[in-house]
């Protein structure tokens, strides 16, 4: 029996990898071999990375290798072979397996490249001559052999489950789990597309699995299937079984297409408590044309009305794609607008990225596509769109981040955006532009610094109704939390005898308490129906949130 070491790097700490843990529990399921798993992150010293699996005296390694961390891979298999110049190092995930013979032929420190599902690639190679093992590129006499590739699991049920417990118990961490294999779809940009046959889990082991991370109290769960809500017995079945055990501080994050649900669907979507569920929504591009060529179609009047329906309390991510063929700088505008106007959570701005093994790869000359040669493969222009175009909407993407998706400027934005501008769209770039005219794009910034070059901002741009955005922001800010204290742009008015009339009447163990659970503040405009009037805002910050109550 050998030493064996399956080695996964995060892109952060509170990731998990769950192909390795996969790979892990099923072998050690079917033979006698064991197995180690290494686990760290991008962020993390590259150099003691290195020391820690060298000082592990492995005799097999197993890079899992993604698109975030295949230089750093690479960098590590050269310096690990200096060191380990007998021991076997192996390759496998989706960076490394649509040029495997290019890639050997370039590194020699690498053994081999496993390709496709990994379980019983890696079984068979570590129980069998290499000469009977499918779906890995290997080494032989100077040669590069390949013996085909390994048929899929038909029945995934004989994969164990992969996580142990105490991983289960870490609150800190993302935990990764799939109901199903495979994508039905034919989306030119993304790799899932290349394997269109699903295979599910059956019901019952998905429950199972299911109750664990229930039982044992884990925070957070994102299913990594393709598109989750493909069979709709099936995937309200798992719905109703997660509403029926349902218990607090637990949330469940899937991959959804929005076109598909229908009124069955969307009443029972409203009947789930807040925080259970978050969907991510790929709308990626409203425009006809761009749609038809990345093979992807959507309803749009359905998709927004389905969104919109469900929008009070599922946390929802819309994506977007800028990038694609067609879309050029105006019509990606309509795009962000419309993703903009469905009051979701969170809007996920990205770039297209030219991955190997995609259909928008093999046809990207046809609309001269310039792109990074280095990961992430970020689109740099095309007959579309210009690099400077492009560069603008990066910034817009980090300013998005600031005000929109912090959920931190609701009301204070939705002044700007209403009262100054024709779309939410031109008010991103326009804070962007003046996000990068001051060098504020290079630099981190403190919660309170965002809100203060807000207020530089406004005052920037010479918009009127100065003490109106004012009294909103100060709202936005003190919704937050208890103030540390009050920047100066704050107008504080506060009155301490209806304060202590109000925490008198609450149920708080003492006075201390009280005040640090609570703020009362003046405002010049009723926030919940924008009419100008002076009342008192109540804000109590408990471990569920913020709420306030208005005072007359």
């Amino acid at each position: 029996m050998m030493k064996n070491i399956l080695v996964g790097i995060n892109s952060k700490y509170v990731h998990t990898n769950l192909a390795i843990r996969y790979l892990k529990k099923y072998v050690e399921q079917n033979s006698n071999e064991k197995i180690k798993i290494y686990e760290s992150s991008i962020n993390n010293n590259i150099q003691k990375i290195i020391r820690d699996i060298i000082e592990e005296k492995p005799e097999n390694i197993f890079f899992s290798v993604y698109i975030w961390n295949v230089e750093m891979v690479f960098k590590i298999v050269k310096e690990i072979r200096k060191v380990l110049t007998k021991e076997k190092i192996y390759l496998g995930g989706p960076e490394v397996s649509y040029n495997p013979t290019e890639i050997l032929e370039k590194n020699k420190e690498i053994d081999g490249i496993l390709v496709g599902e990994g379980e019983n690639i890696l079984l068979n190679l570590l129980t069998k001559n290499i000469e009977e093992v499918k779906g890995i590129y290997y080494r032989n006499n100077n040669k590069i052999i390949f013996n085909g590739y390994e048929p899929l699991i038909e029945n995934l049920d004989i994969i164990p489950f992969p996580y142990e417990d105490s991983e289960l118990e870490d609150v800190h961490k993302i935990v990764y789990y799939e109901s199903s294999r495979g994508c039905p779809f034919n989306c030119s940009y993304c790799m899932s597309s290349i394997d269109k046959t699903v295979r599910y889990f059956s019901l019952d082991r998905t429950k199972k699995d299911l109750k664990k991370f229930i039982d044992i109290g884990t925070r957070l769960v994102k299913f990594v299937d393709r598109t989750f809500n493909l069979d709709k017995k099936r995937y309200l079945e798992i719905w109703k079984f997660l509403l029926e055990n349902y218990r607090e501080n637990i949330t469940f994050h899937f991959e959804i297409n929005a076109n598909i649900f229908d009124d069955e669907v969307l009443a029972f979507l409203k009947k789930v408590p807040r925080k259970l569920f978050q969907f991510e929504i790929g709308v990626q591009t409203i425009n006809e044309d761009t749609m038809r060529i990345i093979n992807r179609k959507n309803d749009l009047e359905k998709l927004f009305h389905n969104v919109t329906a469900i929008n009070k309390n599922i946390h929802l991510h819309l994506d977007l794609i800028a990038g694609l063929p067609y879309e050029n700088y105006e019509t990606f505008k309509k795009s962000f607008d419309y993703v903009y106007n469905t009051k979701c959570e969170m809007i996920q701005l990205g770039f297209l990225k030219m991955l190997e093994g995609t259909e928008m790869k093999a046809n990207g000359h046809k609309y001269n596509y310039k792109y990074l040669d280095f990961p992430p493969y970020e689109v740099i222009s095309n007959d579309f769109i210009s690099y400077e175009e492009l560069c603008k909407l990066k910034d817009i993407e980090e300013v998005l981040d600031f005000y929109y998706n912090s959920q931190k400027f609701l009301k204070s934005l939705d002044f700007v955006v209403k009262n100054f501008f024709e779309s939410p769209f031109d008010f991103f770039e326009s804070i962007g532009e003046f996000y990068k005219n001051k060098g504020y794009l290079e630099i981190a910034h403190r919660e309170i610094a965002i809100f203060n070059n807000f207020v530089e901002y406004y005052k920037k741009i010479g918009f009127p109704k100065l003490d109106e955005f004012l009294e909103y922001l100060k709202f936005d800010y003190l919704f937050l939390g208890k103030p540390g204290y009050y920047p100066e742009w704050i107008k504080e008015e506060k009155d301490k005898e209806l304060y202590k009339n109000i925490i008198e009447k609450m149920e708080f163990k003492s006075s201390r308490e009280a005040h640090k659970s609570t703020e009362l503040e003046k405002f010049s405009i009723n926030m919940e129906t924008d009419k100008k009037e002076d009342v008192y805002v109540f804000f109590e910050y408990t471990k569920d949130g913020t709420k306030y109550r208005i005072i007359k």
